[in-house]
């Protein structure tokens, strides 16, 4: 492989759709057809892609929450194994969050999300790597979650529940799970702000917890970009 490169290549413009993964690599944007993290555990990780291989990931824009690779199944993108922190890529982008390295955001028109393009990849510019932390996935397996915001952005977190915002909830028994509250957002369950769930999140911070069927904690609170 050629040297990790950080940061925008020259003359490459934030925007700009290639057609191929090939393309990519002679762009100087990311430097593997297959793999989703350019990166590995001694210098960092440098750019990723987002092409609909893993069910957990979820794209609000200016923020990302991207899963680590491994244990999942190309053909069905769902998750068959536990990942791994050591996993290169992994730990690449570990070593990012770290130092603050810029990491390129690259999405692809399989990634669904109404932030993708329609055809082709699309380079969406620089984002930093702000969290990390092992999670249970939609399949029941451990992944290793990457949260992304784009360099420049303005924060689009809230400090309490409203009307508009994606709440991650954890129940006791299930897995994490987010809620729109009277928006309709890819990959959360829409509520109204009539209902009965709303009304208790309504105000409410992170780390509270509401009494609601066998109880919930507030993980993350957001703003929705529609």
């Amino acid at each position: 492989m050629s040297i990790i490169l950080f940061g925008n290549p020259k003359n490459i413009d934030e925007g700009t759709v290639f057609q191929s993964r090939y393309d990519l690599i002679e762009a100087g944007l990311h430097r593997s057809t297959v793999r989703g993290i350019d990166g590995n555990g001694v210098e960092g990780a440098a750019a990723i892609v987002m092409s609909g291989g893993y069910e957990d990931d979820y794209d609000i824009g200016t923020e990302i929450l991207y899963t680590g690779e491994g244990g999942n199944d190309p053909s069905t993108g769902k998750q068959v194994a536990h990942q791994s922190w050591n996993s290169p890529g992994n730990a690449g982008l570990l070593i990012s969050q770290k130092k603050n390295f810029p990491v390129r955001v690259i999405r692809g028109s399989n990634h669904a999300s109404k932030f993708s393009p329609k055809s082709g990849y699309r380079y969406d510019g620089l984002f930093k790597v702000t969290h990390s932390e092992m999670v249970l996935g939609k399949s029941g397996f451990k992944i290793c979650r990457f949260t992304l915001n784009k360099i420049g952005a303005d924060s689009d977190s809230s400090t309490v529940v409203q009307e508009g915002n994606l709440v991650l909830l954890k129940s006791p028994v299930t897995p994490e799970k987010w809620y729109a509250i009277g928006v309709e957002a890819p990959n959360g369950k829409s509520i109204s702000v009539e209902s009965n769930l709303a009304q208790k999140l309504l105000g409410k911070k992170v780390g509270e917890k509401i009494e609601f069927g066998p109880g919930l904690e507030i993980i993350e609170i957001r703003k929705y970009l529609g």
